[in-house]
């Protein structure tokens, strides 16, 4: 079984607001996420919103593309699922056609 990290606590600066955390990324990916979300709250600086409004509408933005996300690994799923009842059915007529020609060599 895999064994889990503990949360350390650190502080992280992300959309010119500096927050506590508990986790147990590496600094690496800490860094990466907030890189990413400060980028993404940059584009929202033409709107003219404060800070408040412009963290809603990121929050917005980010929940959106992860719902999308989740559609399409569900739909991925689907396509899996069948696509591996297909090769179970594939495998069943290549074992019956082997059978049969085992027979008929007979």
């Amino acid at each position: 079984m895999a064994e889990i990290a503990p949360l350390r606590s650190v502080s992280v600066t992300v959309a010119q607001e500096q927050i506590q955390i508990r986790t147990d990324l590496p600094d690496s990916e800490l860094k990466e996420i907030g890189d990413f979300i400060d980028q993404r709250f940059e584009r929202s600086s033409k709107f003219q919103l404060d800070n408040r409004k412009r963290l809603a509408l990121l929050t917005v933005e980010l929940t959106s593309e992860i719902f999308e996300l989740r559609k399409q690994l569900r739909r991925a799923k689907a396509y899996y699922d069948q696509m591996e009842k297909d090769l179970n059915s594939l495998n069943l007529l290549l074992d019956e056609g082997l059978e049969r020609a085992k027979s008929e060599e007979l």
